[in-house]
């Protein structure tokens, strides 16, 4: 009969085994996750891009939103093409939906000034995956795809930190 304390200790031992890569499951695992979390965040952006086309007031925003949508549109094709190259799942078929946070932008007084904001985030949360990816991945294949991809997502930072900046005054 399992207890709960011996059931927390089966899981707390798995989760550890996971986290430490202590088994070749938690490597296909990360780089499933990888993929999972980049194409999530690609859609995401291409989605908010999306909207900005339509409801960005600037001209910088709308060329900033065209850039993302030109530049994550060939990743998000690639990517796909390499996970399934591997055989890892490609849940990208899903349509672009607005989440519920972007709704809130779309229907936003300030839209640019909270597109640049959530894009920044974004980018940085792109570059960590994609930073982490390239020195610690276990794929050759994906560390390559994400060191080819880091000069465009931290260009595509800077550009969200300067349109940022800009909407601020």
């Amino acid at each position: 009969m399992k207890t709960p304390a011996n059931l927390w200790f089966t899981r707390s031992l798995a989760l550890a085994l996971l986290l430490l890569g202590g088994t070749g499951y938690a490597n296909d695992n990360s780089d499933s996750t990888f993929i999972s979390a980049a194409l999530r965040n690609s859609q995401q952006q291409l989605a908010r891009a999306q909207q900005a086309i339509h409801y960005g007031k600037t001209l910088a925003v709308r060329d900033q939103a065209q850039g993302v949508l030109d530049e994550h549109s060939t990743l998000l094709r690639e990517l796909q093409a390499l996970a399934q190259k591997k055989g890892l799942p490609a849940q990208s078929d899903a349509p672009l939906k607005p989440q519920a946070s972007q709704d809130q932008l779309r229907t936003s007084e300030r839209f640019d000034h909270d597109y640049a904001a959530e894009q920044l985030k974004a980018s940085k949360a792109a570059l960590e995956s994609f930073e982490r990816m390239s020195k610690d991945g276990s794929d050759p294949d994906l560390q390559g795809f994400a060191r080819q991809w880091l000069p465009m997502l931290y260009h595509q930072r800077e550009i969200a930190d300067q349109l940022l900046a800009s909407q601020a005054s």
